[in-house]
């Protein structure tokens, strides 16, 4: 059920803006409650219901809307184009969850104010500005006096004053005299032309024509005041000091009691930032039809290749060859990242750049590489000009560096050589995207050859380097062991338990540890603590991912770490001790050897985990570990959603969803 809005609070600086936020709120990215509690200036409704949301839009009483579109949800692009039929000038903010071609399309079809994709980085904050920017908040109501309540000299005054002080230019001409003559200018037409009223009493509006002043326009006018009617055109102009500005002009004739034009009254506008604003959108709007034009075709096609693929190497050629060997774009590479090394190895290469014997060290200098290692780091594009770095073959123009990741792993970069302008805003989400459906089906083949190989190996090794966890056991005199690690876009979280320390104790001593972001308790009983801690990297992390491992068990004490991972070919196994053995100085081999390749918990999980977004994965794993499903609960929603930051509306949807996707794997035949 939608919420209605509270009463917009009184203020002179900024007044409240009332948005209705309609739709299925995203699985990923900002809520109607992200919104609201983000500024008090917005006060926001929220609908689910497309035939509710319409009608509260007819009703008047919505300022702006931001739509949310989900492809098996609410059509936020439909409902769009149907409040375009009766409302063309309302500000609407479309927020789908995923941008494609046809959703791109479509909204410039439809004039969406904004385009903001839910899983943006700055999703809520392109959605505030887009809203402040666009959005007319509704006026106080003021007071009206009854002008016939004055006498007829104080109404002469204040009619007099009102043109005088009018916003707007406004003059007024004599119909019956020869060249008709202006007789008045009020302060607005002095301050937008220039012209003192002593220098243009008693001559013809013509002397704010110059060389650029359309005749048609000029010829449309005279035909207007000819024929006696209103008339309203938009035309060049000259101020007094030769400055061209767009002038909208509306002139309308005044008659007298026997029908005869006496006088004209011109209003005067000067609309040269909203030309510039309307000329601006159009060329926005042919350099997005370009765009389209380039990805039309594209995304479809990495798209079905990326599905049909059934390897890595299938995979990064194939993704290759589309974009960089057709006619879209000048050329292209793939590179594959390894986290041990920092580098990035070229592996395919396509078009007219022959890259495929490059290999990249992070750790260099120069504009590639530095854009390069960006790309890589922060896991966003980035482009550079200046493309010799990548070798003497590379293309003239512009490189943008796609980085393929999935979650919190970087695979690879998608290298893409335009010979023309820089790709746009627009173009750059499009290929956001498709980094990332790439890292996501690298990772789905790299974990499938885990689950279904015909040997799948278990591995145990021991750590005795100076690690976090061991550190904090010595100190502690304790023990941890692992309940879950989540990789952040620029950080790790890992989930410890342990018996025989107080959580206090245990969240101040990691604490104070310079690799420590923060630390925090998630639950505590009489026989045991759960607490978590964000990491500022974990190399342990970054090697396993890489090579679509996963971790099975790992505890730590005072002495060293013990660590259990299951991985699908032999050839892997060896990648994953050989970069750990580059890691760590002092790695010991436990155990190695073949395991039941049945569908067992382990595999159950990793098909689970891949259904899973990042957010209800999360949401899942802190629940369980912090005993929310126990009876009593050790832990309560509100305080598990703080230790995500989000509110406790937001953290409950993703859990939800998380408990329906997992209900559904366990009864699905």
């Amino acid at each position: 059920m939608s919420q209605q809005p509270t009463s917009r609070p009184a203020t002179t600086e900024a007044p409240s803006i009332a948005v209705l936020f309609a739709g299925d709120p995203p699985s990923e990215g900002p809520t109607s409650d992200d919104l609201a509690a983000a500024t008090d200036r917005l006060v926001v409704d929220r609908s689910a219901d497309f035939v509710d949301a319409r009608d509260r839009i007819d009703r008047g009483a919505v300022d702006c809307v931001v739509a949310t579109h989900r492809h098996d949800g609410f059509d936020g692009v439909a409902f769009l184009e149907t409040i375009r039929v009766e409302h063309p000038e309302l500000p609407v903010v479309l927020l789908p969850e995923s941008v494609d071609a046809d959703v791109a399309r479509r909204a410039v079809d439809a004039d969406a104010t904004a385009l903001v994709p839910a899983t943006a980085p700055d999703a809520l904050e392109s959605i505030i500005t887009a809203v402040e920017n666009n959005a007319d908040a509704s006026a106080v109501e003021s007071v009206r006096m009854p002008i016939s309540d004055l006498t007829v000299k104080a109404e002469h005054r204040l009619k007099e004053r009102a043109l005088d002080e009018a916003p707007i230019g406004i003059t007024i001409s004599d119909a019956t005299a020869p060249d008709q003559p202006l007789i008045y200018v009020n302060d607005s037409f002095e301050e937008t032309t220039g012209y003192s009223p002593e220098e243009v009493i008693g001559a013809n509006h013509r002397f704010l024509q110059g060389p650029d002043t359309d005749p048609d326009r000029v010829a449309e006018l005279a035909e207007g005041l000819a024929k006696e009617r209103n008339t309203r055109v938009v035309l060049r102009n000259y101020t007094r000091a030769g400055k061209m500005f767009w002038n909208q002009v509306e002139i309308s004739p005044i008659f007298d009691d026997d029908g005869e034009v006496t006088h004209y009254v011109g209003f005067q506008m000067d609309v040269t930032e909203r030309k510039a604003a309307r000329q601006q959108l159009q060329s926005e709007r042919e350099a997005l039809d370009r765009v389209l034009d380039r990805v039309n075709g594209l995304i479809h096609d990495v798209t079905e290749g990326i599905v049909r693929a059934g390897s890595r190497e299938e995979i990064e050629r194939f993704v290759t060859d589309r974009i960089g060997g057709e006619d879209e774009y000048a050329g292209a590479w793939l590179g594959r990242y390894d986290a041990t090394a920092n580098r990035v190895s070229v592996t395919e290469a396509a078009g007219e750049h022959d890259g495929s014997d490059g290999s990249f060290d992070l750790d260099g200098d120069g504009p590639c590489i530095d854009a390069l290692r960006e790309a890589v780091e922060e896991q966003e594009l980035r482009s550079t000009a200046d493309t010799t770095g990548f070798g003497a073959d590379a293309p003239d123009g512009t490189c943008v560096l796609v980085p393929l990741t999935y979650r919190a792993t970087t695979y690879g970069v998608l290298a893409v050589f335009d010979d023309g302008s820089p790709a746009d805003d627009r173009e750059r989400v499009v290929l956001a995207s498709l980094g990332r459906s790439v890292g996501a089906s690298i990772n789905d083949v790299l974990t499938k050859r885990t689950i279904t190989s015909d040997t799948v190996l278990e591995i145990s090794v021991e750590l005795t380097d100076d690690l976090f966890l061991v550190d904090l056991a010595r100190k502690l005199d304790a023990r941890f062991e692992h309940e879950a690690t989540i990789p952040d876009d620029d950080s790790v979280l890992t989930i410890v338990s342990t018996d025989g320390s107080e959580a206090e104790t245990v969240v101040e001593t990691a604490a104070a540890s310079d690799r420590v972001l923060d630390a925090e308790t998630l639950a505590e009983t009489d026989d045991e603590v759960i607490v978590q801690f964000r990491l500022d990297d974990s190399p342990l992390v970054d090697v396993l991912s890489e090579f679509g491992t996963r971790i099975t068990a790992m505890s730590a004490d005072g002495r060293a770490l013990e660590l259990d991972f299951r991985t699908g070919t032999e050839r892997a196994a060896n990648r994953v001790l050989d970069a750990l053995r580059e890691t760590y100085d002092h790695v010991e081999l436990r155990a190695y050897h073949e395991a039941d390749p049945e569908r067992t918990a382990y595999t159950f999980r990793e098909e689970l985990r891949n259904e899973l977004t990042e957010r209800q994965l999360v949401a899942l794993q802190k629940a369980y570990v912090g005993g929310y499903f126990e009876w009593p609960r050790e832990a309560e929603g509100q305080q598990l959603a703080e230790s995500m930051d989000i509110v406790a509306s937001t953290y409950h949807q993703h859990l939800q969803a998380a408990k329906r996707k997992l209900v559904e794997a366990f009864f699905d035949d």
